[in-house]
């Protein structure tokens, strides 16, 4: 087959591999906008789950992979100053561009084709192929030129977030919550690297008003939240990339995922909420679906309709954990009259993929602690109701 690919993200790079590893006689072509050591962010991250697929489906990247990877196994919750560690929860962290690089290097032993530094504006540009595959992220070209086919919603959601990097190495993925005299910001930072840490922060936009970072530069801005974040940057300043940019997070979704010969994957199809950690994940999970259908043996148009019928479930159901996830960011300024403890909780059970029993299994400690919180709470309002009964 002559497969196109627009867009040399993840979701792009590993569907390239494993066509190729399927079928080396296959002509495949990653075309990507910007250069090779171009990239949006800083780190990401994976749960185990994910490295077990990738070790599935590609063994020698997944080395790769894993040799440039940090991992820890805690959900570190600051509130009021306070940190809560739950255990239990095993995720690795690499850079995105060293990631990227990892499969650009892949898809070379493999003789995949790749262009970068080209710009396509329009789908009609790609020329003639028995596939043509749009992974060219949330604001997707391809998904635009066939939007009277995908039937996509874009939904630009409340709070404002914006990625950034720091020296400050945060051991476990850390979720901190912060008010300032603008309002509230919470910070999401785990480290990639022995040396760097992510840092996203987000505010809604009132905060984001208060603080005035519409007339904020790329250095102000860093200056002003690593004051807002002292404590926990530990004198580290915040750093660009070259790229400050506030941005809303795009809530994207398509009815139809396929049309013809061209189908839609990872951001360019759906999004999930940076907060579950799950964007690169089921862009990879995308990859190894889509080319597993090819497997069959059908034609082009009907495994891209089994591709839909067997993910979009799956996709689904992601998306919903992940929307509960983010309306609890959103609505955050509720949660702060929480104590640190159920806070934690609240937090670890916000997408209803864990619950009591699975914290308990993998934290002990922890759920004996908010079981304390819990009992403690409890007889304060038996003493309360008490004394009110006692009252004349």
């Amino acid at each position: 087959m002559r497969i196109k690919i627009i867009g040399g993200g993840p979701s792009g790079l590993y569907f390239a591999i494993l066509m190729k590893n399927q079928n080396t006689a296959h002509d495949v072509t990653v075309i990507e906008r910007d250069g090779p050591n171009d990239t949006f962010g800083w780190g990401i991250v994976f749960s185990d789950q994910t490295f077990s697929y990738l070790k599935d489906n590609d063994e020698i990247s997944f080395n790769n992979i894993t040799r440039a990877c940090q991992t820890w196994d805690n959900v570190d919750v600051v509130h009021r100053g306070r940190k809560v560690s739950v255990r239990g929860n095993k995720f690795s962290g690499i850079g995105r561009l060293a990631f990227l690089n990892i499969l650009h290097k892949r898809c070379l032993e493999l003789d995949v084709k790749l262009q970068f530094n080209t710009n396509i504006a329009d789908a009609d540009e790609t020329g003639d192929c028995d596939l043509l595959v749009g992974a060219d992220g949330a604001n997707s070209m391809v998904r635009r030129c066939f939007a009277e086919f995908f039937h996509p919603s874009v939904d630009l959601r409340k709070n404002r977030f914006i990625w950034l990097g720091t020296h400050q190495l945060f051991h476990g993925l850390t979720l901190t919550f912060r008010k300032a005299e603008a309002g509230l910001f919470i910070a999401h930072s785990y480290k990639f690297s022995p040396t760097t840490s992510t840092f996203i922060v987000e505010c809604d936009e009132a905060t984001w008003t208060n603080a005035g970072f519409e007339k904020k530069g790329d250095e102000e801005t860093c200056e002003y939240l690593a004051e807002v974040f002292r404590d926990e940057l530990g004198g580290h300043p915040l750093l660009s990339n070259n790229f400050v940019k506030w941005l809303n997070f795009p809530l994207v979704k398509n009815r139809q995922w396929h049309h013809q010969n061209v189908v839609l994957l990872g951001d360019a199809l759906h999004t999930a909420h940076f907060s579950i950690g799950s964007g690169t994940k089921l862009a990879l999970e995308d990859s190894i679906a889509l080319a597993g259908c090819w497997k069959a043996g059908l034609d082009v148009e009907s495994t891209l309709a089994e591709f839909q019928r067997v993910r979009k479930p799956i996709i689904d159901a992601y998306q919903e954990a992940a929307y509960s996830s983010l309306q609890l960011f959103e609505n955050a300024r509720d949660e702060m009259h929480l104590d640190p403890i159920p806070l934690a909780y609240k937090l670890m059970t916000r997408s209803k993929k864990i619950d009591y029993e699975k914290l308990k299994q993998r934290d002990p400690e922890f759920i004996a602690a908010y079981d304390e919180w819990r009992s403690q709470k409890s007889e304060v309002r038996g003493q309360k109701s008490e004394a009110k009964r006692r009252e004349p």
